[in-house]
């Protein structure tokens, strides 16, 4: 695991809030954040340990989820895609990681820190602006699929955690999906067995394909239908 510390002003990987700061503004976030490499599976964030700061998505995809003492098992909240930054709920109010962060694929992270990047809201309102965008946003987000998945059976819970992959993380109906059989259950709240079984059922509706990890929707009509009706 490599880390340096890039200049943000040519960063060809900064999100939209970041286009927003000046030159010298950039330099300030460049010079208190570490980039960070990390390998499919390593640990990005533990829970419960000394928040890192605001931890900016350049590359790869990152799952977080709640480890959940006593049952063995872990809650997926979220999947974080590249241009998206993990931490940004806690802002204000975590001194400890209320979540655990954990690389899908080879990742690379920015970690900025909180005090720079709380003084770069103070002194400039367009990003602030933009920040509670994306807060908003990503909550919303969190919410509705909470929500919708918590209240369907079980071919319902999946089809919405498929369709919610393809529509806001990877925005293609053909994706290689880098979740397991076991983190699908444990973030859509079911046993293995059952998205293992429920996966073969929509292949064999010929609803999606997957081959070697890769999922293809074949049906896109279908699955929503069963994400409405499930």
């Amino acid at each position: 695991m490599n880390t340096s510390s890039p200049e943000c002003v040519i960063c060809k990987f900064k999100s939209d809030c970041f286009q927003v700061l000046s030159e010298k503004q950039l330099e300030k976030m460049s010079g208190s954040k570490l980039k960070i490499h990390y390998n499919k599976g390593e640990t990005i964030q533990k829970q419960g340990s000394y928040s890192k700061g605001i931890l900016y998505l350049s590359k790869g995809y990152a799952k977080v989820y709640r480890e959940i003492d006593g049952i063995g098992t872990n809650c997926i909240v979220a999947v974080f895609k590249p241009g998206q930054m993990v931490g940004l709920s806690g802002l204000f109010t975590a001194s400890k990681a209320p979540f655990t962060v954990v690389a899908m694929t080879n990742c690379t992270v920015c970690c900025i820190e909180i005090e720079t990047f709380q003084r770069m809201m103070m002194e400039n309102l367009e990003f602030t602006t933009d920040i509670i965008k994306s807060i908003n946003e990503q909550n919303s987000l969190l919410f509705d699929y909470q929500i919708s998945n918590n209240h369907k059976q079980l071919n319902g819970r999946l089809a919405e955690a498929i369709l919610y992959l393809q529509e806001n993380v990877f925005d293609s109906e053909h994706f290689e999906i880098p979740l397991s059989r076991k983190e699908l259950a444990e973030y859509t709240n079911m046993s293995t067995m059952s998205v293992v079984r429920i996966l073969k059922s929509f292949k064999d509706d010929q609803i999606l394909d997957e081959i070697d990890g890769r999922i293809k929707i074949l049906d896109g009509d279908k699955l929503r239908k069963i994400r409405t009706t499930g």
